[in-house]
């Protein structure tokens, strides 16, 4: 005969099963940082004896919540980087056209007064975060492969301007407003990374929370990308000229 000692120490052993009232068991996906994400924006309970952080802040529990989601993007997009930045010393012609479409496409935001580019930056980085968080519900598969192919373009403008005008000013170029923007972006595809990852596990039977893990993407979006962002744009228009002045 199986102990009550033994019954309550697979209980507590986290295999991630449940007892459901009609005495079927449905598996719980979530890890100990995700439960306690969840807890807080309503989404579900720590399991019994399961430790939390005290009085950790939304920003920093979210971030343990969504980091392995997060470092997944932002390695493909410096892949993607590299991969762009050879090809460009490789393929010229083909960097050629795709600095020129480029340029055409925001060439006319850099003729309009300050105020209005900084603006028109944080609307396209702001949209295009919001589009990589909601896309991310078809599988997570379109946030990967944006985040891959503007880390493709990066990589061939970056090869193309580092040759005219050297690898320090294009770092200097990017790294002021990058270091803010950049984490902004990822942040965001990989939220749409985690809701695609909870898409198929329902598909596939696993127990899920994806509307309400969805609202608290976005209430995390709102409350920390987009105004991050907006600094980020206040950097890259106002305060990146003036360090490239010194160049």
């Amino acid at each position: 005969m199986e102990r009550e000692e033994d019954y309550n120490l697979g209980e507590r052993s986290g295999e991630g099963r449940a007892e459901t009232p009609g005495g079927k068991r449905k598996e719980e996906v979530y890890a100990p940082a995700e439960n306690a994400y969840l807890a807080e924006i309503g989404g579900t309970e720590p399991r019994p004896g399961e430790r939390t952080a005290p009085q950790v802040s939304g920003f920093t529990s979210y971030l343990r919540f969504i980091w392995p989601y997060f470092l997944i993007i932002a390695g493909v997009f410096f892949v993607a980087l590299l991969a762009g930045y050879n090809s460009s010393a490789n393929f010229p012609n083909m960097a050629d056209e795709l600095m020129k479409g480029f340029s055409n496409r925001f060439e006319p935001l850099l003729s309009m007064p300050p105020i209005v580019i900084m603006f028109g930056i944080f609307l396209n980085n702001a949209s295009v975060s919001l589009i990589f968080l909601v896309l991310g519900l078809a599988f997570g598969v379109l946030p990967v492969l944006f985040i891959a192919f503007n880390g493709y373009v990066v990589g061939v403008i970056s090869h193309l301007v580092a040759q005219e005008k050297g690898l320090l000013f294009i770092t200097l170029a990017l790294l002021p407003h990058g270091i803010l923007e950049l984490p902004m972006v990822f942040l965001s595809a990989g939220i749409g990374l985690r809701l695609g990852h909870q898409v198929f596990a329902a598909l596939i039977g696993r127990h899920t929370e994806i509307k309400k893990e969805f609202k608290g993407g976005l209430r995390f979006y709102f409350r920390w990308i987009v105004p991050l962002l907006f600094v980020a744009a206040v950097v890259e228009t106002f305060i990146t000229p003036l360090i490239l002045s010194f160049l």
